[in-house]
């Protein structure tokens, strides 16, 4: 959406290492055999450590905006949170009294693309196989003992399982605790075929805890947790901000004010106006263009047009921090919410900068187109 600017002068189930069996169907068959019903077994080896509530916890549901700029391999929305505190109920075993080394591990139930950056980090890319087009890419961490470790990107394919880089100290005190787990999922569009509608429920990750005692690793096998986003979430289209045009009239400003080539006069603050803007974006961003020569591409400046007759001049273009903007690059709106439709202002200025050595009065009027970035 381009507006005017006028400016005037004046998912798998572990049973063990190396085995698992893959599949939803046949990993609730399992589970009727080894009597699931809501008990919930424990493992480990020095502390033993059981789901505290079922094998599921559940990503909120969302909308997420495909913004009508995305591009294949854009991230769709924001971070969508699974958040458990209490995921594990853990009971130390007065045998093992040394300290043990906490740390959860995470996997993934589906097939790779590639590899992605996201906010400086490594992701994997991974296909959500339940719409053409959408894929994710997934974190985790894990809290104990009121630590909580950093956000860990999954990085690995479907053939093995990868352990958070940071271990908790556990020692040994006879108390029961629990180990919490958190999991965040962010959407990718994949292909050009990506379309609005519901997301069906799928899992994007699989995490289970691991201890270590003495130098042996005892992982959780059979008391894995699953990540899932359940159906209900849905994939929009189309949603912008109203941006209306702007007129800045520049206060008069003497031929006296400029003392050389660089010197400013008749600056004046404006905003330009993002309203209802929507919701489950990943960002929106706004770039700015000229319709006159660029004369002084650093400075942000532009040539008056036509119609004007004031010699030696330009006009400048800055954004609210005095910074000269850079024609044709896309500015993120950084206070964006993508939780709620909602109005925003960008604080700009805009004034007269001296290009020539000579200075003469008259109008200096220009335009500049401003566009909007959905993503």
């Amino acid at each position: 959406m381009k507006q005017l600017l006028t400016l005037t002068r004046f998912f798998t189930l572990w049973l063990g290492a190396g085995f698992r069996l893959r599949g939803k169907r046949l990993l609730l068959g399992l589970l009727l055999i080894f009597g699931y019903g809501g008990a919930a077994s424990a493992e480990g080896l020095a502390i033993s450590c059981a789901r505290n509530s079922g094998y599921y916890q559940f990503f909120d549901t969302a909308t997420i905006e495909i913004g009508k700029d995305s591009a294949v391999g854009d991230v769709l929305g924001p971070w969508i949170n699974s958040y458990n505190s209490t995921a594990w109920n853990c009971t130390p075993n007065s045998a093992y009294q040394q300290p043990v080394q906490f740390s959860v591990q995470g996997y993934p139930p589906y097939t790779t693309r590639n590899t992605i950056v996201v906010d400086g980090q490594t992701y994997m890319l991974y296909n959500t196989t339940v719409k053409a087009g959408l894929g994710y890419i997934v974190r985790w961490r894990y809290t104990l003992n009121g630590k909580t470790t950093n956000w860990q990107p999954l990085t690995v394919s479907t053939a093995g399982q990868q352990t958070h880089p940071e271990s908790i100290t556990v020692n040994y005190s006879g108390n029961r605790f629990y180990l919490g787990v958190d999991a965040q999922v962010r959407f990718v569009k994949t292909t050009t075929g990506l379309t609005a509608g519901a997301i069906p429920l799928f899992d994007p990750i699989y995490l289970r805890h691991l201890q270590t005692y003495n130098g042996i690793a005892a992982p959780g096998d059979l008391t894995y947790m699953i990540a899932q986003f359940k159906s209900g979430g849905t994939i929009a289209s189309g949603g912008t901000c109203t941006t209306p045009n702007v007129n800045v009239d520049l206060p008069e400003a003497s031929v006296g004010q400029f003392n050389g080539v660089g010197s400013v006069a008749g600056r004046k603050a404006f905003e330009l106006a993002f309203n209802q803007c929507p919701a489950g974006l990943a960002s929106i961003g706004y770039s700015f263009a000229a319709t006159t020569q660029v004369l002084d591409a650093a400075n942000g400046v532009v040539a008056p047009n036509a119609t004007s007759s004031a010699g030696g001049v330009g006009i400048q273009l800055l954004r609210g921090n005095n910074l000269p903007v850079t024609f044709g690059t896309i500015y993120l709106l950084d206070n964006y919410d993508s939780s709620a439709k909602a109005n925003y202002r960008v604080p700009m200025q805009a004034g007269l900068f001296q290009v020539g050595n000579t200075v003469t009065a008259g109008t200096a009027n220009t335009a500049i187109t401003f566009t909007l970035n959905y993503k």
